[in-house]
């Protein structure tokens, strides 16, 4: 699958792409709680996938899985 083709593949289990945009970032870490969106926050929050910390948003045992399940682009690694 071409980068071109990986953002429109629908994210499984109801997450919009927005939401699943936000899953991916806070898997990585890289975006503080501010920058991403309040609402998709909320819903993730909702659904367990995230929990909020003190270092800000983290997955939980079940975003983890989710994030597991979502398609990655074609040479994506695993996370460490």
């Amino acid at each position: 699958m071409s980068r071109e083709n990986i953002a429109h593949v629908p994210p499984s289990s109801g997450l919009t792409e927005e939401e699943a945009v936000t899953l991916r970032r806070v898997a990585f870490g890289e975006s503080e709680a501010r920058s991403l969106r309040q609402a998709d926050l909320e819903r993730l929050l909702a659904l367990r996938l995230i929990e909020i910390g003190r270092d800000g948003p983290a997955l939980t045992t079940a975003g983890r899985a989710y994030f597991e399940s979502l398609p990655r682009a074609l040479f994506a690694t695993r996370l460490r």
